[in-house]
């Protein structure tokens, strides 16, 4: 073979070598993006009452909620909540409530972690006057809780003077500080088959300074997604008191002097959309 045949070749197979590890590397895949420090969550909900540990918040009628999450990759997180309620709940309000919550979830394991954070439940424009002072529902909570997998438990105490503007005791008329209301509560949620999960809870309110206002509060249902939808059917009981001795206690009143029993059983659908 001649000495230019045979630079000929070589070239050749230069060329090739050189075609070939393009191609290998038009064909590589990019590199994956870094995941975000952030992400989001959320979802707008109807309800068809809208139910706190067992209480209906609005006389059980409908209501649209909202809610918004912000997770970071260290485990703190930032939420924004907004919901109807009943004037009759929030006396002089704007009928609407707004939370504020944000916390850390310190993990475990794989699924489970420990869970610190606090919550505002803001009721715009809502007040009463009671024993010369003007008392507002405005409401802070601290939490303590623990994931594990379905299951969860948490405790949960007040920090603001007056829980929920509970602030005159039923049998005296007197105010009363109601700072340091505790609730406990167990909650499992295991999925019986894919998308459709139970949902299982109780929980136990002791509202201090005010023990006729105590109770414990039970939920059985099932949550059912399809696709970005997810739609519940719940059974509710709060073992509350209406009234006692003649004494309104769980009763919301209307303007008009109308009053509800906001306790006892419930039964609530809801439809949400998740984004």
């Amino acid at each position: 073979m001649s000495q230019s045949l045979f630079s000929l070749l070589a070239a050749a197979g230069c060329l090739a070598c050189a075609a070939g590890s393009a191609l290998a590397a038009d064909a590589a895949p990019a590199p994956a993006a870094p995941a975000p420090d952030w992400t989001n969550t959320g979802n707008v909900t109807l309800v068809s009452d809208y139910i706190f540990r067992g209480i209906s918040q609005t006389q059980a009628k409908p209501t649209a909620q909202a809610t918004l999450d912000f997770t970071h990759v260290s485990g703190f997180y930032l939420g924004l909540f907004g919901s109807g309620v009943s004037h009759a709940a929030y006396n002089n309000g704007s009928g609407s409530e707004i939370d504020v919550y944000g916390g850390y979830r310190y993990p475990l394991s794989e699924g489970n972690n420990i869970d610190a954070g606090l919550v505002t439940y803001w009721y715009p424009g809502a007040h009463y006057a009671a024993g010369g002072k003007d008392i507002k529902y405005h409401t802070q909570e601290a939490k303590l809780g623990v994931n594990i997998g379905a299951f969860n438990a948490y405790a949960w105490v007040a920090l603001s003077e007056y829980w929920f503007g509970f602030a005159v005791q039923p049998d005296s008329g007197k105010l009363a500080n109601t700072r340091g209301t505790a609730y406990a509560e167990v909650n499992w949620n295991p999925e019986l088959m894919p998308g459709l999960v139970l949902n299982l809870h109780a929980g136990r309110q002791q509202v201090r300074n005010m023990s006729d206002f105590n109770f414990f509060d039970i939920k059985a249902g099932v949550t059912k997604t399809v696709d970005v939808w997810a739609f519940t059917a719940a059974g509710t009981y709060n073992s509350g008191d209406a009234s006692k001795n003649g004494t309104p206690l769980w009763t919301f009143f209307n303007a008009d002097g109308s009053g509800k029993n906001v306790a006892q059983k419930r039964l609530v659908v809801t439809a949400s959309r998740n984004f």
